[in-house]
């Protein structure tokens, strides 16, 4: 099996596994994932903090919306094919359908500038799967891997326990490690 099918099985594996969570397990282990997540070093030192709308039985990081951080979402450029980062305040307000059917930042919201981007801001990124040395397994597109080129504060996984792998998943070259992965039950650091 080549390393393109051998993602697709993994991911459809380890999406199997974060679906079949209960809700309210899933509420219990969204609630200790954000405490953990409010626990790291790189989180309390940020200024901003790049998350996500959870979909697909994604972890739910809307606990950590309402804090001290500024809060950046990701909005698909459908002309570039890339994803580029708002500032959102209003959850309510400032969010639309976008790409997939995932909301995101409204047009009108200005992006955040690439400088920014690569220095002040720790990514909290979600994935299907990911293993102890930091390996991200993502939908397939690509498109978090161009978002996270040339950023200075290693990106966080956040997955359930489900979606860790204890053998090395595969890598290519342009896949970008994780320096830490944060599940309900642990905090490990991977770079």
């Amino acid at each position: 099996m080549d390393i393109t099918e051998e993602k697709k099985a993994l991911r459809r594996k380890f999406s199997a596994l974060r679906k079949s969570l209960a809700s309210e397990l899933r509420s219990q282990y969204d609630a200790a994932i954000c405490a953990a997540v409010r626990g790291l070093e790189d989180f309390k030192r940020a200024e901003y903090i790049a998350a996500y709308i959870a979909f697909g039985g994604e972890v739910d990081l809307s606990g950590l919306f309402d804090g001290d951080k500024k809060l950046l979402l990701p909005r698909f450029v459908a002309e570039k094919g890339v994803y580029e980062l708002s500032c959102v305040t209003d959850i309510r307000r400032n969010l639309l359908p976008g790409k997939y059917g995932i909301p995101e930042p409204s047009p009108e919201l200005p992006a955040i500038d690439l400088e920014t981007v690569a220095s002040r801001v720790l990514f909290l990124t979600p994935a299907v799967g990911c293993d102890r040395q930091g390996t991200r397994l993502g939908r397939g597109g690509g498109f978090y891997d161009r978002l996270l080129e040339g950023v200075n504060i290693a990106p966080v996984a956040v997955i359930y326990s489900c979606q860790l792998s204890e053998t090395p998943l595969p890598g290519t070259a342009h896949d970008i490690r994780m320096s830490t992965v944060v599940t309900e039950r642990e905090v490990i650091k991977c770079l």
